[in-house]
């Protein structure tokens, strides 16, 4: 009888698109084999078994998952918190924060028109669209937690506007991108970094920059990978 890894045979039957996106859900508990959830992509399995997708839209955007997926691990409390979200988007980020307890989330984003329906009619959400928070002079509240998801921009470019703006008791978590980190122009933009040297590499590097104005608390990889396989870290930081 032949069989095939959980993740594989997944894409194979059409219960997702890629791999990538199989992994992650199975990794999350979301997938059951014969009544049973299977938490290892690897498991072989064969063409008469029973596959099951339980998943449950719980945030947003993929965004959300990934948040909740180093949040207990950094040990961040965001019950009655007021929280910055940077690049908000769809509001993966803003939904978890205001799921797990906080009373406010400011919402910055560049672009125009992203956040869910469901949570543009959240009267706790303070909603910034067409903003660039290097151009933001003040708050309307001093943040406790800033959380920050930005793509196509280097965290170099956001975060000494974010230690302006938060001030010294405020946790930062920051979801770095390594692709948009890279200081080789080589590098950048070009989707997936396959190579661990150089991801290890590109982190090293932005660590040794963060620490000019950050304390690195703590850091956590993501256990639901980008939507194109990148791994992100995120980094629990306070300031200096």
């Amino acid at each position: 009888m032949t069989k095939s890894r959980l993740d594989q045979e997944m894409v194979n039957r059409s219960l997702v698109d890629t791999r990538s996106q199989a992994e992650n859900y199975i990794k999350l508990g979301y997938v059951i084999v014969d009544k049973k959830i299977v938490k290892k992509p690897g498991t072989l399995v064969s063409e008469e078994q029973k596959i099951k997708l339980i998943l449950r839209e719980q945030y947003v955007s993929r965004a959300g998952l990934k948040l909740a997926s180093v949040a207990k691990t950094l040990g961040v409390n965001f019950n009655d918190a007021v929280v910055l979200d940077v690049g908000s988007s769809t509001g993966g980020f803003t939904d978890y924060a205001l799921q797990n307890g906080a009373r406010k989330v400011i919402a910055v984003e560049l672009g125009t028109n992203q956040m869910h329906p469901k949570l543009r009619k959240d009267e706790r959400i303070e909603l910034h669209e067409k903003t660039d928070i290097n151009y933001v002079k003040i708050l309307s509240e001093k943040p406790d937690i800033v959380v920050i998801d930005v793509s196509f921009v280097s965290l170099r470019e956001i975060l000494p506007a974010v230690n302006r703006l938060s001030g010294e008791s405020a946790q930062v978590i920051a979801m770095v991108k390594p692709q948009f980190e890279a200081v080789n122009v080589g590098q950048k933009h070009k989707g997936v970094i396959k190579n661990d040297r150089i991801r290890r590499d590109i982190l090293k590097d932005f660590e040794h920059w963060v620490q000019k104005l950050f304390i690195i608390c703590d850091k956590a990889d993501s256990d639901v990978a980008g939507s194109k396989g990148n791994r992100e870290r995120f980094y629990l930081l306070k300031s200096v």
